[in-house]
């Protein structure tokens, strides 16, 4: 007898608990229907006729549950996505009267997607329990679809070849700089920078000019369908001038590059750099004393420059003066 009173109690809650049939109760307007929903949560102005753009750091959207029933509703939550794998809660309690908020995660390598891709995703919720009613066979359920799009995500690699003999002071060489795009996206080099910690090396910076500003497809798309042997590098060659008076020492240079995307407020890496190291080699000629007059440290060059050159230069002719003079007298006293 008590489990049967318990039976038409519950029913009676679950009777409570549906929805209304429109044809036997009229729902004044004001009033929200009985029932539950599931929706997308859409900011800063979007609606869902425009794909979702997620974030290098925030792959992730926002959903809602509302629930109108009279009591909790317990839900069951399934996911799908075309892009990477949709992570979410999977049980619900959404309580009566409430319009919970829940998040679903994307994991993916955005930079390992092209930059624009727009992907398909669906969020399905299945009602499992209605108070403290479980729906064992057909569950209700409710769904909604939508799109996210990959953002464009901007980054170069600066490689420099490296210059593995050593370099004679007084002497040019060459520096090969190869630009690599390595974002999701199409991009250009707004300006490129050349430092480097010797004090007396100079480098002629024309060629940076032509590798600005040129628009080159990312190297993902070399291994895509979309790749018409478009290249995803900008090379230029620098010129570099080790003065005579340089001292010996290993010379770090630097380049950075920074990318155009970003400084139109793109998103990814601002600037990118590349470093290599090239020994020079002091003159021969008053090397040591280059080394001690050449400030190595912190400061541009060598605390006397007029000093090196003119040791270097001018020791010879000062030495050989009271040699040649000594000589003249020897060959003048044999001679009387």
């Amino acid at each position: 007898m008590q489990r049967a009173w318990v039976g038409v109690i519950l029913c009676v809650i679950a009777m409570i608990g549906l929805p209304q049939n429109p044809a036997s109760a009229q729902v004044p307007e004001t009033q929200a229907p009985v029932g539950w929903d599931i929706g997308i949560v859409y900011a800063d102005g979007a609606s869902e006729d425009d794909p979702i753009m997620l974030e290098e750091d925030d792959r992730s959207i926002k959903f809602w549950i509302r629930n109108d029933f009279l009591v909790d509703i317990e839900v069951v939550l399934d996911y799908d996505s075309q892009l990477g794998q949709p992570n979410g809660e999977e049980l619900v309690i959404v309580s009566s009267g409430s319009n919970d908020t829940f998040t679903l995660e994307f994991d993916y390598d955005p930079w390992n997607v092209e930059g624009g891709f727009v992907g398909y995703f669906r969020i399905r919720g299945s009602m499992t329990a209605l108070g403290p009613v479980q729906i064992p066979a057909y569950n209700p359920y409710e769904e909604v679809e939508g799109e996210v799009m990959n953002p464009n995500l901007h980054r170069w690699d600066v490689h420099i070849n490296d210059i593995e003999h050593t370099i004679s002071a007084g002497t040019e060489f060459n520096l090969k700089i190869h630009f690599l795009n390595m974002g999701n996206t199409p991009d250009a080099i707004a300006s490129i920078t050349v430092e480097d910690d010797c004090p007396v090396l100079s480098v002629d910076e024309s060629p940076l000019q032509d590798a600005t500003n040129q628009v080159v497809v990312p190297y993902m798309r070399t291994w895509t369908n979309e790749y018409n042997g478009e290249d995803f590098r900008v090379s230029t060659t620098l010129v570099f001038d080790a003065s005579s008076t340089h001292p010996t020492r290993l010379c770090e240079i630097e380049v950075t590059a920074r990318s155009s995307g970003v400084a139109n407020g793109g998103l990814g890496d601002s600037s990118n750099k590349g470093e290599t190291v090239v020994n020079v080699e002091a003159r021969p000629v008053g090397a040591q004393v280059d080394q001690d007059e050449a400030d190595v440290g912190d400061n541009d060059g060598p605390q006397n420059q007029d000093q090196v050159t003119r040791d270097n230069f001018l020791g010879f002719p000062s030495l050989f003066t009271p040699l040649a003079i000594a000589s003249a007298a020897w060959f003048q006293s044999r001679r009387n």
